[in-house]
């Protein structure tokens, strides 16, 4: 019974996990959205231009619970040259698009 009483206080030590959600364009060439649990709650969009240079757009819940415990795409999960779970998807042409839009 006491250990019962121990298990809410066990669990609030383990720290949660955030997800990265980004979605990476470049007219064309990488057009992706790739999700990490690599402890940062990140809603960006990053846009490289021709000569290479990102630009970064936070987007609506970056930064909040929304993305923590990420559910990451199924078909497509590998680990990070850093040890991090990610997964990632090619973008639609609308998404592309939709998102390259908001750089012009």
């Amino acid at each position: 019974m006491k250990f019962l009483l121990l298990l809410p206080l066990i669990f609030g030590l383990i720290p949660s996990v955030n997800a990265r959600v980004v979605y990476i364009v470049n007219h064309g060439r990488i057009n992706i959205e790739e999700r990490c649990q690599d402890g940062k709650a990140e809603h960006q969009i990053w846009h490289m231009d021709e000569r290479g240079k990102v630009q970064k757009l936070n987007l609506k819940g970056h930064g909040n619970k929304y993305f923590k415990n990420p559910e990451l795409i199924p078909s497509d999960i590998y680990k990070s040259e850093k040890g991090y779970l990610c997964s990632q998807r090619q973008l639609t042409k609308k998404e592309r698009e939709a998102y390259d839009n908001k750089f012009k």
